[in-house]
């Protein structure tokens, strides 16, 4: 049999869903329980750099050397002929800095197939974003711990499910499946750097653009970062489904096993058991949590009835029609976030604008296209989505945020600080608004006062990234007097 990780769930609506829908929920970092999750010690600025160098100096190079063969042999190069190939040429050569001919490069590129390539400055500003976005569900290897039944299955009162490594499955793939390494000490960047991976979507042309460039995960130093806890945890015997973000999506391997403990009353056991066989179409094999007689320590045994009797879908649910149902909209953004988490974010966009016009002003599905845009790189765009969203409803911070995000993408940050403020205003509670804002304001020194409070407000709201910031402001010149204001 294959191997079976388990869940550990209270008696709720909840695990209900997980049940009847199909799909589990993954966290993100700022959502688990360990404020050291997915840590790397410090990247050094030096490190960084040389990375950066090394990447544009790569771009630069690679362009000239196919820029200029192509000359020699007299064809053309995306689209653009033997004198403006030249041009071309000495518009990047010319320049009197790296930045400035990567700059250039960029620019031409973006000129000849309508979307700038991917921009390795921002790769390594997001290290740490990707890091916390990535979605993590947690699972044990052990289905009988008193701890792990005390801490995630109200207090002995719930229940655990079986998720089977089935071959193809989710479970089965190295690449989503970690197992938790327990150390004390947070890992430590690996010496040849991050592997980086791209995707690519198509644009309304149908021309295929750089979507996503981003680390692998399958790069070493990133699968330590996700997967890496303190030896405090080592008795949950955790192992990590992922994906790029967090939310809902299918369940990782089929669902096998239902284990109940002694405190899940009769009735709660006969509500699952008929959830179960109402939703999943496999056998689920049953078993209860007892006592040891004579002993502190707990076993896991078949109950008297071992496994489910699934049964068969009658009524409308078992119609086969060719009128597909149209979805609430819970479910179809659901849906959108697990394509988001493919990185298909034309589809995303396509499906989304098809939606919008059945229900054009609906802020959720606003926010979803715009959000798909920007990552997707095209913040024009974005912007034009989340400016519609700030409009048409003034009162929700999303979209003076999305649009600050926007322009700060497109270079504009003289515009972005305004927004930023009536966002925080909107949303005092969010660290990532505050992080912003805090991160704008102590650029200068007439704000830099104001930007550390906004900075601390993160910081104490939870934002990985707001201490180090603190750090480095309060090391800058005039930085402990301002950060004492």
């Amino acid at each position: 049999m294959s191997k079976v990780l388990h869940k550990y769930r209270g008696d709720s609506s909840f695990t209900d869903g997980i049940i009847a829908s199909g799909k589990v929920f993954l966290a993100t970092a700022h959502q688990l329980n360990d404020p050291f999750e997915c840590s790397l010690q410090d990247i050094g600025r030096e490190w960084l750099d040389k990375q950066i160098e090394t990447g544009m100096q790569a771009s630069v190079a690679g362009f000239l050397f196919e820029a200029k063969r192509s000359v020699d042999e007299s064809r053309s190069f995306f689209g653009v002929e033997h004198p403006q190939i030249q041009a071309a040429i000495g518009a990047v050569a010319s320049k009197n800095s790296l930045a400035e001919s990567y700059d250039a490069w960029r620019a031409f590129m973006q000129a000849r197939t309508g979307h700038p390539p991917s921009d390795v400055r921002a790769l390594f500003s997001r290290i740490d974003s990707q890091l916390v976005e990535t979605g993590i569900f947690s699972l044990s290897a052990d289905p009988a711990h008193p701890l792990m039944w005390a801490h995630y299955a109200d207090q002995h009162r719930g229940l655990c499910l079986g998720f089977e490594e089935t071959p193809g499955s989710k479970l089965a793939n190295w690449v989503h499946c970690l197992q938790v390494i327990y150390s004390d000490e947070l890992p430590e960047m690996q010496g040849n750097g991050f592997q980086t991976t791209m995707a690519f979507s198509m644009d309304e042309a149908g021309r295929p653009y750089t979507s996503s460039y981003k680390i692998s995960f399958e790069d070493e130093t990133f699968r330590r970062v996700v997967s890496t806890k303190p030896t405090a945890w080592s008795y949950e015997q955790e192992v990590r489904y992922i994906e790029p973000f967090g939310g809902l999506c299918d369940w990782p391997g089929m669902l096998s096993e239902c284990t109940f403990r002694l405190g899940c009353r009769d009735d709660r056991r006969q509500h699952y058991i008929g959830l179960l066989e109402s939703h999943v179409p496999n056998e689920v094999r049953l078993f209860e949590i007892r006592k040891v007689h004579g002993t502190n320590s707990l076993e896991r045994v078949p109950m008297a009835i071992p496994h489910t009797r699934p049964r068969p879908l009658t009524g409308p649910d078992q119609e086969d029609t060719d009128q597909p149902k149209q979805m609430s909209e819970e479910v179809f953004i659901a849906s959108m976030q697990q394509l988001m988490q493919q990185e298909r974010y034309g589809d995303v966009i396509y499906q989304t604008s098809e939606n919008l016009k059945r229900n054009p002003s609906s802020p959720r599905l606003l926010h979803l296209k715009a959000t798909a845009h920007g990552l997707a790189q095209d913040h024009e765009k974005a912007l034009i989505l989340y400016d519609q969203l700030a409009n048409d409803y003034p009162n929700v911070a999303a979209g003076w945020f999305g649009m600050a995000c926007a322009l700060e993408s497109l270079g504009k940050i003289d515009e972005v600080v305004p927004l930023l403020r009536r966002a925080s205003q909107l949303e005092p509670y969010d660290p990532s608004i505050a992080l912003n804002l805090g991160v704008h304001l102590v650029g200068t020194e007439e704000t830099r006062a104001e930007g550390l409070l906004h900075l601390r407000r993160a910081d104490k709201l939870g934002h990985r990234r707001a201490q180090r910031i603190i750090n480095e402001v309060e090391a800058m010149p005039g930085g402990e007097k301002a950060g004492s204001a």
